[in-house]
């Protein structure tokens, strides 16, 4: 962040003339006193949140959301006659951050005195989402890497093991050495652990040959529904669906099915733990983005909000037994069919939505 005052010799824009509402950016003009002279739509979004109301000119309290200090830069720029270059500012919306970058510039009276300030803003929020998302794939290239190296490795000690316990396993059991015997069953269930994690790192490691064609949504969901129930009534939970028709989606039918599956294990086991709950899934379409979203929605304890943020890092997770590669190993799957995973959580309930694009009718 630049920051220049006034002593500077900054070059000052007129209010007059300045066609802000044709600006596609955010453009607010306050003077000295903190009054808002005027604004554009986009900057009445950014900031004020809904036009509803508002006349020019206005305090900028009453033009603001009420926020706790996420104004407090706007105000020092005016109060010190500041003028903002390159500025990131960071402000919610609906629950959701959104990152701005703010440049500012002096309004001169008729006499070339400062008379106030021009503020641009512009949203950048997708830009740090693409820098963060490309962040996150470097990591798991890595982790892919190191995956690829030594997972061969590892798996042909544990076949050898597994064999000789196998063959223990039943020579105690023929000798009836019922105590020594059931070492050996977990013993066998541990190296089936180690054998798994193995395979989910081999599936980060390298992308698979997809098999793509035209799917139905809701006839993939009908065909793995049975299984989600009776996995449903062994937790005690109600499970239930909504599906709206939505077009087909181009994409490989065993590795959808894998993906959604392991979503809806995961939401069926942050519910067992409190002794039931609700599992609903549910399609539709969001023609605006022409995608078609499935959303997994759980009655389980919800995800914290600081937490919210991580829960797609390898190896990061809440669960006692858990690895922290499910939702990754998910995210990268989703990705290689040209799509994306999003996280929802209000304190109580998760919802796990997988976006994919939908093929014109």
């Amino acid at each position: 962040m630049t920051r220049q005052s006034s002593a500077s010799g900054e070059q000052g824009l007129s209010l007059e003339g300045l066609a802000i509402e044709a600006y596609r950016d955010g453009v607010v003009a306050l003077d000295l006193e903190l009054n808002v002279l005027a604004a554009n739509g986009a900057a009445v979004e950014l900031l004020a949140g809904d036009a509803e109301g508002l006349v020019f000119p206005c305090e900028l309290d009453s033009f603001v959301l009420p926020v706790s200090h996420e104004y407090d830069w706007l105000q020092e720029m005016v109060r010190e006659r500041i003028c903002y270059r390159n500025h990131v500012v960071r402000v919610m919306r609906n629950g959701k951050e959104r990152t701005l970058l703010a440049d500012s510039y002096f309004l001169r009276g008729s006499d070339g005195e400062n008379a106030g300030l021009v503020l641009f803003l512009k949203d950048i929020g997708n830009l740090v989402s693409l820098e963060r998302q490309v962040h996150h794939h470097e990591k798991l290239a890595t982790v892919g890497k190191i995956a690829a190296g030594v997972a061969h490795e590892i798996r042909n000690p544990l076949t050898s093991i597994k064999g000789f316990l196998q063959m223990m396993r039943h020579e105690l059991e023929r000798q009836g050495m019922e105590k020594e015997h059931s070492y050996t069953t977990v013993m066998l269930s541990e190296i089936e652990r180690v054998n798994g994690l193995v395979g989910e790192l081999l599936l980060l490691s390298k992308p698979r040959e997809l098999k793509m064609e035209d799917l139905e949504v809701e006839e993939l969901i009908t065909v793995i529904s049975p299984l989600i129930s009776s996995e449903s009534i062994l937790h005690n939970i109600e499970f239930s669906m909504q599906l709206e028709p939505v077009p087909p989606v181009y994409a490989d039918r065993e590795l959808l099915k894998q993906v959604l599956w392991n979503l809806i294990k995961n939401a069926i086991e942050a519910m067992s733990e409190m002794d039931g709950g609700k599992l609903i899934i549910r399609s539709s379409f969001q023609e605006r983005d022409g995608l078609v979203r499935i959303d997994i929605r759980d009655s389980g304890p919800g995800i914290p909000h600081y937490m919210l943020d991580r829960i797609f890092d390898t190896f990061f997770t809440t669960k006692d037994t858990g690895t922290g590669l499910g939702l990754p190993i998910c995210q990268r799957l989703v990705n290689d069919l040209g799509g994306k995973i999003q996280v929802t959580s209000k304190g109580y309930g998760t919802t796990v939505s997988v976006l994919l694009p939908g093929l014109a009718l």
